[in-house]
């Protein structure tokens, strides 16, 4: 280990060198204390100081205080050198920043037993130092690191030089798969195994095996790009000292190639894609945070649009995020504004058009921004969890209403109300008892709620779908198969969950017109429900023709613009308002002008 030896008196200065010298030591002397600081302060300088108390210029306490006063390189271990043995003396020089204090003439076994125990401490610092900016999995740099050498090339970039850099986010697609399937010991296997071949990826020229050794083990000098492990299933790499953005790109493509194949970990082949966001430092960003900020939008994007691919960050994405970040914000407060509206949407019988029940539909009436559909806030639910509360309330909202209408239109049947249900709520494992418990409260008839899944949402897992729905109904609750057709279930799995209700997704209803194919599969899947005993709802119907072939195929129920948009409770009530008593049907005129059509 380097020493420096800081002594103005020649005879003891060169005793002292050579002991150290004979003792395996490099040694730098200099003979005051102004060298001392500027010899400490080097990157590569002494890591063990001998600084003597007594000096021209600046004296040894001095010198550790000066010393101690840089923050941005290894710490060294001080030892003040004086004839003074007093206690005073020594409490001063140690609360000036010594490590340790000794008295001249020094033992020379004395001295180097010191300077040992002294290596001993650096060692242990340098540690804790390195486990406190490096992962403990994959021994690459950390977020702290990263952000910091981040910091330094952003710093680079300012300075006017003709210096480029980009950034990547690296997310593994489906990684809580590997952990759930396989648990937590394979998954750390696999997050190393990734590591790996995410530094072989990294280089734009042949990375050869001692280069990947420098990567994995963060040796990262003026040039080098640098990969770090940021959490979980993330990675962030920074490219050097780029001609563009083509650079960062290829790197890209080359992640996504190397990853594409398989991996073998304890026998098990396991295969793995990943999302990546780039951001390259031309958009002249002045903080670290901002950089990443943008790289992790984007490649939040590349999972938006399907995942194993890669975004390049731009203005127009960050403007999106940040306005996404709003929406969160005022959804979180939107049931507490009383924001949420529910709207209804009739649902006919086709034989006479008679209204027998109504699918309720989620609105949100946002401050100062007018009405917004659920396909712009749903999917920010379910990220969020926000789902669950809004679940919870749309569900009491809409059995109470339901009870309310009952009471002021007596019909038989009874209207109906169908309330989707979202994975999350689906799955969640107080729904049966959250159920029980709203419709105790609305005192609406259990068979009067239908709930709605989607065919992705009950395939998910086949026997924990059965399990619940016999749950809900044994209540007494039905349960309806919304969007069928858009999903990936089989007609076979149908006569296993055992629904009351099946929705023909409209992608099928509005393309009879013009497909033979769409108007078979139709026909086919309200054959097949029949046959199962399930009644049979088409969805989205917009014409007259298509209603006259869902008559034709026998379908018995339907909802659309043909027959009403969802609309407020208001308007549901000036609709059932104008019907016939105990014969709850369309307004008489658009009865008489669908009739007419179909003659």
């Amino acid at each position: 280990m380097k020493i420096l030896i800081a002594d103005d008196d020649a005879m003891s200065r060169r005793l002292t060198q050579k002991t150290l010298q004979n003792a395996g030591y490099e040694v730098l002397a200099v003979d005051n204390g102004l060298s001392a600081v500027e010899s400490l302060a080097i990157s590569n300088g002494p890591r063990l100081a001998l600084l003597d108390w007594l000096m021209p210029g600046l004296d040894g306490p001095s010198v550790c205080r000066q010393t101690r006063g840089q923050f941005d390189r290894p710490y060294v271990y001080m030892i003040l050198l004086s004839s003074k043995e007093s206690k005073e003396d020594i409490v001063a020089g140690l609360e000036a920043g010594a490590d340790d204090y000794l008295v001249k003439p020094c033992d020379p076994e004395e001295l180097k037993a010191r300077l040992r125990a002294g290596e001993r401490i650096l060692e242990l610092q340098d540690k804790l130092v390195h486990d406190a900016r490096h992962d403990p999995l994959t021994h690459l740099p950390n977020r702290a690191l990263f952000l910091e050498t981040l910091s330094q090339s952003i710093k680079q970039a300012k300075r006017g030089i003709d210096y480029k850099f980009a950034i990547l986010f690296v997310d593994l697609d489906h990684f809580k798969d590997v952990n759930d399937k396989f648990g937590h010991a394979i998954g750390d296997e696999f997050i190393v195994e990734v590591a790996k071949r995410l530094a072989t990826s990294i280089r734009r020229d042949n990375t050869d095996q001692s280069s990947v050794a420098a990567i994995m083990g963060s040796k990262r000098v003026h040039g080098n790009d640098l990969l770090a492990r940021f959490g979980g299933d993330e990675f962030t790499i920074l490219l050097d000292n780029i001609s563009d953005a083509s650079d960062a790109i290829r790197v890209a493509e080359r992640i996504q190639q190397k990853l594409a194949s398989t991996l073998v970990i304890a026998e098990h082949e396991l295969l793995t894609s990943t999302s990546i966001g780039i951001a390259v430092s031309i958009s002249g960003y002045s903080a670290a945070e901002d950089m990443l900020r943008d790289a992790d939008t984007a490649m939040y994007r590349a999972k938006a649009a399907g995942k194993s691919r890669y975004e390049i960050c731009d203005p127009a994405m960050h403007n999106k995020a940040v306005q996404r970040l709003s929406l969160e914000n005022d959804l979180s407060k939107a049931i507490e504004r009383d924001e949420l509206r529910v709207y209804y949407q009739p649902i006919v019988l086709l034989e006479d058009f008679r209204i027998c029940g109504f699918e309720a539909l989620v609105r949100w009436q946002r401050q100062d921004s007018g009405l917004v559909q659920p396909g712009e806030f749903i999917s920010v639910a379910e990220e969020t969890g926000l789902i669950l509360p809004i679940g919870n309330w749309v569900l009491r909202e809409a059995c109470r209403q339901m009870r309310l209408w009952h009471l002021q239109f007596p019909s038989a049947p009874t209207f109906t109300v169908a309330v989707n249900v979202s994975a999350t709520q689906f799955v969640n494992p107080g729904l049966i008892s959250q159920v029980e418990h709203v419709l105790r409260d609305t005192s609406l008839e259990p068979g009067n709620l239908k709930l709605e899944l989607t065919e992705s949402v009950a395939m998910k897992g086949v026997g924990e779908t059965i399990e619940i729905l016999n749950g809900l109904q044994a209540v007494g609750v039905r349960v309806s198969i919304d969007d069928f057709g858009t999903g990936y279930s089989s007609l076979s799995y149908l006569h296993r969950f055992k629904f009351d209700t099946l929705k023909i997704d409209r992608s099928f209803i509005c393309r009879m017109d013009q497909s033979t194919e769409s108007r078979q599969i139709v026909q086919t899947i309200v054959t097949l429900a029949h046959s199962m005993g399930m009644e049979v709802v088409a969805e989205g119907v917009e014409t007259t023709e298509e209603l006259k072939r869902l008559r034709e195929f026998a379908c018995e129920y339907a909802q659309g613009y043909l027959f009403s948009k969802p609309v407020p409770k208001e308007e549901v009530t000036q609709i059932l308002l104008r019907s016939s008593v105990n014969s709850h049907k369309l307004s008489i005129e658009r009865e008489t002008e669908l009739a007419s059509n179909l003659d």
